[in-house]
């Protein structure tokens, strides 16, 4: 997963580190709060989660202030499709099974 910020006016890629187990739940958990009315402090818990899912090799202000207003509720919602999407996969790809 690479994610795209403008940072001191320039264009910097982060790449997601490895995703563990912890953080797959995680974003189940927050998948579902993030459906319906969406307000100031959920938006702050829904860049905090992308900020996590990327190690924290950037903070919440670098992503408000790095993240095209249009791109920022897409950029979080891909995020969890992308975690999810990658756990579906490997189950249907046949990845490794619960308790093999």
């Amino acid at each position: 997963m690479e994610l795209t910020l403008i940072v001191d006016g320039k264009e910097k890629t982060f790449v997601a580190p490895f995703i563990s187990g912890r953080m797959f739940r995680r974003t189940l958990e927050f998948q579902k709060k993030f459906k319906g009315d969406i307000d100031e402090t959920t938006l702050d818990t829904a860049v905090d989660y992308v900020v996590e899912l990327y190690g924290k090799q950037f903070d919440r202000d670098t992503f408000y202030d790095g993240i095209e207003s249009k791109k920022l509720l897409s950029t979080i919602t891909g995020c969890i499709d992308e975690v999810v999407d990658s756990v579906n996969g490997a189950i249907g790809d046949g990845g490794e099974a619960p308790n093999e």
